[in-house]
């Protein structure tokens, strides 16, 4: 497993291969090789699950970094360890992640089959923040290298794409986006098996811990809304600000926000309002729980994982109806869908279920019960063994 992001979980790809780990039936021997973070030096200080430590022998090459090249050092690394892990451990399959950590090897040359997990593209996220509307001066550093380096990205992403490999993607959406922008993969190299949540983690009986770990926040009695990500402008974070003026003059609510903000010109009001930054992980499951309303009015996504996490903890969630977040809220049903880059959409969906208790607590209900029959980590690991044994079967008859 390449894993550019791994322990502690800072994001999306974090937690995808940890819990994909995690919950792998028990005959898959995993190795993980990945950029060594400095709060990481024990591992078992940021596992709680004692038995994810037999599951995994991990190989650390370089030191994650938060700026936007470490992905580069990380692909150099890869190109060096890959074959002697392969080597040493008589690995089967390589799985990578979009992060493109395997950009200088190809099946070809390790002799093993490689299946990508697609997150994300390169093209997708630099169009979409562009489409944010916000002046290149207002961009993170992050975003302004990537736009920066918009030609030299793609080419290096395109060349990636290129057929060799075996592909998963964790919506319908992105799958039909890959085969209209990469024509050289054909669809039946795709494999859509959709990001899970660990329901037993995540759910709304961690109430009970509010004092323990947010008592700044326990005793408001009000509605409380989260917002919980990065703040980069294509998760449309400036038109929820936008929103907020609107939303407190008409009802008595609490904003909470998380997740880190390494933009300085996004500022948040000073009343009603509070800012956590990055939350560890055995911390989201209660942070989760005390809310009442999740929004997440992103300009572009492909199956966010926070979504799941938000709809397993029981909360009324407010997002927007691109990519493939429409497979898995239905509006009105188990969650509310609103048009991008709309602050007025997001404030009269935010006051309509601040004041209409009842309607929030049957949208989150019916939350529960879609993550429940559809998108456990445990039934994605054993689609992803399956898909594992699949490549590997179609390698022997060549």
């Amino acid at each position: 497993m390449l894993a550019p992001e791994f322990i502690p979980i800072q994001g999306g790809v974090g937690t995808y291969i940890v819990e994909l780990i995690r919950n792998m039936p028990q005959d898959v021997k995993i190795y993980v090789l990945t950029p060594k973070r400095v709060e990481a030096n024990d591992l078992s200080k940021n596992i709680t699950d004692g038995s994810f430590l037999d599951r995994v022998n991990v190989d650390y090459v370089g030191t994650a970094k938060d700026n936007f090249f470490y992905n580069f050092e990380f692909q150099i690394n890869c190109f060096r360890a890959v074959p002697k892990m392969i080597k040493k451990y008589h690995i089967d399959i390589v799985h990578s992640q979009s992060a493109l950590p395997d950009l200088y090897l190809s099946p070809k040359s390790i002799k093993i089959p490689i299946v990508t997990t697609i997150h994300t593209t390169i093209r997708d996220e630099i169009n979409s923040t562009k489409y944010s509307g916000t002046n290149f001066s207002d961009f993170t550093i992050s975003e302004k290298t990537m736009v920066l380096l918009n030609p030299i990205l793609k080419t290096l992403e395109k060349s990636y794409y290129n057929g060799h490999r075996n592909y998963i993607t964790v919506s319908n959406w992105m799958k039909s986006r890959v085969i209209k922008d990469f024509k050289k993969i054909q669809s039946n190299k795709i494999q859509v098996i959709y990001n899970g949540v660990n329901t037993t983690q995540f759910n709304s009986v961690n109430k009970k811990f509010l004092s323990t770990f947010f008592p700044q926040l326990s005793e408001i009695n009000v509605p409380k809304v989260l917002f919980l990500s990065r703040w980069a402008e294509r998760k449309g974070i400036r038109y929820f600000l936008e929103a907020i003026p609107q939303i407190l003059k008409k009802t008595d609510i609490h904003f909470i926000f998380a997740g880190s903000n390494t933009n300085g010109t996004l500022k948040i009001p000073l009343e009603n309002c509070s800012y956590l930054g990055y939350i560890p992980q055995e911390k989201l499951p209660c942070l989760y729980a005390l809310c009442d309303i999740f929004v997440l009015p992103s300009l572009y996504e492909n199956f966010p994982i926070c979504l799941l996490e938000a709809m397993s903890s029981e909360l009324a969630v407010i997002s927007t109806n691109v990519g493939g977040i429409p497979e898995l809220i239905t509006n009105g049903e188990n969650g509310v869908l609103i048009e991008p880059k709309n602050a007025k959409e997001i404030a009269n969906s935010v006051i309509h279920l601040a004041e209409n208790k009842n309607f929030r607590k049957e949208l989150g209900e019916k939350a529960r019960i879609t993550i429940e029959k559809q998108f456990t980590w445990d039934r994605i690991a054993v689609k992803t063994r399956e898909y594992y044994e699949k490549i590997l079967e179609e390698k022997k008859k060549l």
